[in-house]
């Protein structure tokens, strides 16, 4: 009887030890894509962005004072589909949105959500940034071109390397792999010109954006995508939910599960001891 019910305590310890020792599926691979916001209209004011999840928990993530010219930090968000409202910096969530528009995210991919245009014919736009490294010793560079102008932009890189040639706006050039290094860029759009130096590291993937500036000119920004992290963007903010929050979950469950194998070990142990008295006795 006692042998009995020790063998059944043994093998519920190794089941307890094997659920442990597995992790889940969902462990190894998270479901999980990254979504940063990018403010491309010259005259409109700062803006908060709220991205609210259509399926599974609903969940609200927001980006606060995004001016013109700023891109935000990645978040980490579960794959789905994704309602996103812009509303002047400080408004009310329930305020009508100054734009808005959907974003799908699908696991293990980054993607920009820009707003391009003047204010009064505000447009969107999800483009897919690149994660993928370049080949060693080589970076990769694109133009995001976010001038207003009607007159097409060109950027070159020195000595004599092309990134786009007449690129109109809200158009993104497909990426170029370029040696890692110092560069100076120049944007060109008819009579005006932009020139910037810019360090690429070996490894590092970057968006070059060409905005208005306030005397009627255009200016460039490098903004990086990703930083030799492979799979990774660069400067992403975890937001607590999708697999952050399953990790945690998970790790409350095994922990539990622990603590159950390790008050089975007691018992089993408890029980033999039982045993050996009762043979001492006889």
């Amino acid at each position: 009887m006692i042998r009995s019910r020790i063998r059944s305590l043994l093998a519920a310890t190794a089941v307890a030890a094997a659920l442990v020792a597995v992790p889940s599926a969902a462990h190894a691979a998270p479901s999980t894509g990254w979504v940063r916001v990018a403010h491309l209209s010259p005259d409109t004011k700062a803006m908060d962005v709220r991205l609210a999840q259509l399926s599974g928990d609903s969940s609200v993530f927001s980006i606060a004072d995004l001016s013109y010219g700023s891109v935000s930090k990645y978040l980490t968000l579960a794959a789905g589909r994704y309602a996103v409202a812009m509303r002047p910096a400080g408004s009310a969530a329930s305020s009508t949105p100054v734009v808005s528009s959907f974003v799908d995210v699908r696991a293990g991919s980054a993607t920009t959500v820009a707003v391009f245009g003047r204010n009064a014919d505000l447009m969107t736009r999800a483009i897919s940034d690149s994660l993928e490294l370049p080949k060693t010793g080589d970076a990769r560079v694109r133009v995001v071109q976010a001038s207003t102008s009607s007159t097409p932009v060109t950027v070159t890189a020195s000595p004599s390397r092309t990134i786009v040639s007449d690129a109109a706006s809200t158009t993104v050039s497909p990426y170029a792999d370029v040696r890692a290094g110092s560069w100076t860029l120049t944007a060109t759009s008819g009579s005006r010109t932009a020139t910037t130096a810019i360090d690429l590291r070996a490894g590092q993937i970057a968006s070059v954006f060409v905005l208005d500036d306030a005397n009627g000119g255009i200016a460039l920004r490098r903004v990086l995508d990703s930083a030799s992290v492979g799979g990774v963007p660069s400067g992403y903010l975890a937001t607590g939910g999708g697999y952050l929050a399953h990790e945690a979950e998970q790790q409350r469950t095994l922990g539990a599960l622990t603590a159950g194998g390790l008050a089975l070990l007691a018992a089993a142990g408890l029980a033999g001891a039982a045993v050996r008295r009762r043979r001492a006795r006889a």
